[in-house]
């Protein structure tokens, strides 16, 4: 018998409600969404959605790992250089974030806008942290565990997470490249000063 992992309908079923869900989300917010509606959309049965998920915010969990394995294998397929002498050089990890974000701009403005949902807002931080931050704290500090590192780490994820948040509010009024850049020059420093 094939692990649920594995099982070929299994993964269909579950990419179509994540799907579903994505396209929905996107029309309306996720607070308003019923399951009713999001199995309409995927065109399946309400007893087969609850063969997969407990409810909305278990299939929003799962469309949120999947979205963020797919940033995350974007951005460490970047080459690592030495940053100390050079920021400028860390573009390309920003940029893969700000990528994947214009890939599925319409389903992250609506989960991370206002009238989005806090959950969901508080799983991409922590991803942006994961991704983006806590590298650079595990390679500098030598007690990334200690109270002030991680209050630093978290102002400085949070504050990429709300630019995020901003830019897809204000469709993009920058060119990501510019974003990124922005990013990587002007405020990354500042977090790596404060972790070495």
């Amino acid at each position: 018998m094939k692990s649920e992992k594995t099982d070929p309908r299994v993964i269909r079923t579950r990419a179509l409600l994540r799907q579903a869900l994505q396209e929905l989300i996107t029309e309306k917010s996720f607070s308003s969404l019923t399951i009713s509606q999001v199995t309409a959309q995927a065109g399946l049965d309400r007893s087969t959605f609850y063969l997969h998920y407990t409810g909305l915010h278990a299939l929003l969990e799962d469309c949120a790992r999947e979205l963020f394995a797919e940033m995350r294998a974007e951005i460490y397929a970047n080459k690592m250089l030495d940053y100390r002498s050079d920021p400028s050089v860390l573009e390309p990890f920003v940029a893969s974030v700000y990528q994947h974000l214009a890939k599925h701009h319409r389903f992250y403005k609506a989960v991370l806008g206002r009238q989005g949902d806090p959950y969901f807002r508080i799983l991409f931080q922590e991803q942006i942290s994961e991704l983006i931050f806590e590298p650079f704290s595990h390679r500098t500090s030598s007690d990334h565990n200690s109270v002030q590192s991680n209050m630093t780490l978290r102002f400085f994820s949070a504050g990429f997470a709300g630019l995020a948040s901003w830019w897809l509010e204000k469709d993009m009024p920058i060119p990501l490249e510019e974003a990124s850049r922005q990013v990587a020059v002007n405020i990354l420093p500042g977090y790596l000063r404060l972790i070495e």
